[in-house]
């Protein structure tokens, strides 16, 4: 949201790169399913250096990995990572043991990757094998794109979020579509919806969106094991500014708002 209301120094939007997914895709070592993991995982990239933490977990609240669900739940990033020069993915992840002493790396790694096809925005697989576990890295390589901040709110005096009710809320881009991969902006799974004075707590809220494309953003919403309500809302991207929609849930509905914004492609 840097150039959301002011002007970037950069005049025109960029190669980024969408991170969609990390998961556990193989163990090795005597480790067994489920995998209580605990660490973190970050990118760094041309615009500032920075750790741009994509996984964050502290050991008393490790997350349970299963082979059935082998997939991290992605916090991050916080703004869209620059793809201009060779990204680097930081990793460091352990698996918790009944003592500290008995805690064992899962995955150890500081690999980079180079965008080896800027002309059409694709979908990329890439695994990276450590001691213990190999990872798989499902990314988006995005051309000429900006950066969109996604938010919900309950709309006041449109009802409200029923308690029992699980949620999904998703991102996705026409660029790839989501039939090949979206943004997991919240899955709530077990637990309920967290909402602060209206507004969704998301797990994450940064897509990165080609400027000629479109955003799409979708919620689900589940009671038990059956679907209840599901709606989507499409916006055309900007350089800078907001945009607003809303959808309706039926039980509620919910206001969107997307801000857009320039990438610095460097420091």
């Amino acid at each position: 949201m840097r150039f959301t209301y002011e002007k970037s120094t950069d005049p025109v939007p960029t190669a980024t790169l969408q991170i969609f997914s990390l998961k556990v895709t193989k163990i090795r070592g005597g480790l067994q399913w489920p995998l209580h993991v605990f660490g973190m995982a970050a990118v760094r990239d041309a615009a500032d250096h920075n750790r741009n933490m994509i996984f964050l977990c502290p050991r008393e609240s490790c997350q349970i990995l299963t082979q059935e669900d082998p997939y991290l739940k992605l916090t991050g990033p916080t703004r869209a990572v620059v793809l201009v020069d060779p990204v680097t993915f930081e990793v460091d992840l352990q698996v918790k043991g009944i003592t500290e002493d008995e805690d064992e790396s899962l995955s150890f790694l500081a690999v980079t990757y180079t965008n080896s096809n800027g002309l059409k925005s694709k979908l990329i697989k890439t695994d990276y094998a450590s001691k213990l576990s190999t990872l798989e890295f499902k990314l988006g390589s995005i051309v000429s794109s900006v950066e969109a901040t996604i938010f919900f709110k309950v709309r006041p005096g449109w009802g409200s979020w029923p308690d029992g009710f699980r949620a999904r809320f998703s991102a996705c881009t026409a660029s790839i579509g989501k039939d090949k991969a979206e943004v997991i902006l919240l899955d709530s799974g077990d637990d309920k919806v967290h909402i602060d004075e209206g507004s969704i707590s998301l797990s994450r809220c940064v897509a990165s969106v080609e400027i000629s494309g479109k955003l799409k953003v979708c919620v689900k919403a589940w009671r038990g094991e059956d679907i209840v309500v599901s709606n989507s809302k499409s916006f055309k991207p900007k350089e800078d500014g907001e945009s607003r929609g809303f959808l309706q849930l039926g039980f509620c509905t919910l206001d969107v708002t997307v801000c857009w914004s320039l990438v610095l492609s460097s420091r």
